[in-house]
């Protein structure tokens, strides 16, 4: 079963914490980066457990597992190639609402054929890095 976007979005963020080097995010910086509250996110990351997507340790924070990181890999790569997409091939600014709404929607195999025809890039405009796809290797 495919994550929903709102999960997606979760599992975005911790990938991002995991990127800036923070082991174990903390709740209330999950909450405050997705702009919801504290016990919303509380919620969703124990729904996320249960699915095998986060490991949760109360009072500590949380962080991907295998299966959490694979999904989050694909979606931040789908992102920051529909950025480079828009900045470098459609010259247009990068609207983050268009991107956020596009990443969600691709397969892989989309993202593989767009990275070709981007030359298999490795980093987004904003200089963070593009995980690899089956079509790099």
């Amino acid at each position: 079963m495919e994550p929903s976007e709102n999960i997606e979005e979760y599992l975005e963020t911790l990938w991002i914490f995991e990127e800036n080097g923070v082991a174990l995010a903390r709740i209330s910086e999950i909450a405050q980066r997705l702009s919801i509250s504290r016990p919303s996110a509380v919620e969703m990351l124990k729904k996320l457990e249960e699915r095998g997507y986060v490991a949760y340790k109360e009072r500590e924070g949380v962080k991907l597992t295998k299966r959490g990181r694979k999904a989050a890999e694909q979606i931040i790569r789908n992102h920051r190639l529909i950025e480079l997409l828009i900045k470098n091939t459609l010259n247009a600014e990068i609207d983050e609402k268009v991107v956020c709404g596009i990443e969600h929607h691709m397969t892989e195999e989309f993202a593989n054929t767009l990275c070709r025809s981007l030359n298999h890039p490795r980093q987004c405009p904003h200089g963070n890095e593009i995980p690899r796809g089956k079509c790099c290797k």
